[in-house]
């Protein structure tokens, strides 16, 4: 979806490798298809390259240094290049889009997430937007539309990630840890609620990507999809939504989806959240699943805490570990 910290890894990427040969390209941007699309006029040109110039850059994270001096606009990226711009399906992807057939026997996606009502509230969003930076209203579809809604949407600010309670390691318990689990989730972004959320499944395989994606929508798509299998729906991999936020993993998404091996990518040291560790690690262990690995690339202070206590890996069954690679064979 458009967040600035999932747009700039893939322009970089882009950017780098220009002859990728791309078959889907699948990102809920402006695609409306007008015969009556107008030209942007010298007033509106000049706003939209003021919105864009106040966007983040492109730094190498690996030799902490920008690689870019401007920022760039991905659906810039992919109009720009013919093959790309075959490649980007039209119409939105929703939670009632259909199934992608992959080629090379490699199995199919299934579609969790947006809702309809979720992007339809991102439409507002922008129109909103448009009036505040382009100052008028938006009466009118404009050629290459796409990159005006994505610059306006990554305009806004980032709300401030979770906040880490101070926990002190001999504090924690399986008890403290279910307090922490049931604490309630507060509401989520638009930008977030409108995430993509899927399934790659290959016949018994099936890892569940889950984006920035908020639960009850995923728990909603799941129940329908797989309403036939008895729960908790077993996955090979369950890549944790938005950083491992407290606010995007639910004790009823564990309910229903649950895993061997969870993945998170951390944003900041505040991610993941103790809440949300203690929603996957304090989760009834099913006949199939024995043990939990927590996977992780940003050590966050929930995480060195959950390190030190071998106690509570022996309780509960989980390990920890820094690690961003899993291979399975089909």
């Amino acid at each position: 979806h458009i967040d600035n910290d999932h747009i700039v890894g893939l322009i970089s990427m882009l950017t780098k490798k220009k002859k990728l040969k791309i078959r889907h390209i699948l990102y809920n941007c402006y695609q409306r298809i007008s015969d009556n699309a107008i030209n942007l006029d010298e007033k509106m040109k000049e706003n939209i390259k003021r919105v864009i110039g106040n966007l983040p850059v492109i730094v190498d994270m690996l030799e902490y240094k920008i690689s870019e001096e401007k920022a760039k606009i991905l659906a810039e990226v992919i109009l720009a290049n013919e093959q790309w711009n075959k490649a980007w399906q039209k119409e939105y992807i929703t939670n009632k889009s259909k199934q992608i057939e992959l080629s090379n026997d490699m199995g199919k996606l299934i579609f969790l997430s947006p809702s309809t009502k979720a992007l339809e509230a991102i439409d507002h969003l922008y129109r909103k937007l448009f009036w505040e930076k382009m100052f008028k209203q938006k009466k009118n579809d404009y050629k290459e539309e796409e990159t005006i809604y994505e610059a306006l949407l990554r305009s806004i600010p980032n709300q401030s990630d979770d906040i880490e309670e101070k926990i002190c390691s001999t504090e924690l318990s399986e008890e403290a840890l279910k307090i922490l689990a049931n604490t309630p989730l507060n509401p989520i972004t638009p930008t977030n609620m409108a995430s993509i959320a899927f399934i790659w499944e290959k016949e018994e395989h099936r890892i569940l990507f889950m984006g920035d994606a908020t639960p009850e929508q995923v728990c909603i798509s799941l129940n329908n999809i797989y309403s036939d299998i008895p729960k908790p729906i077993l996955f090979d991999v369950i890549k944790v939504s938005h950083h491992g936020s407290a606010e995007n993993t639910s004790n009823e998404l564990i309910t229903i989806a649950d895993s061997k091996q969870f993945f998170i990518t951390g944003k900041t040291n505040a991610s993941p959240s103790i809440n949300t560790l203690a929603r996957i690690i304090t989760a009834p262990l099913s006949d199939k699943i024995s043990s939990r690995t927590i996977n992780y690339n940003r050590e966050s202070p929930a995480i060195k805490e959950l390190i030190t206590r071998q106690d509570l890996k022996n309780e509960l069954k989980f390990t920890i570990l820094n690690n961003t690679k899993y291979e399975f064979f089909c």
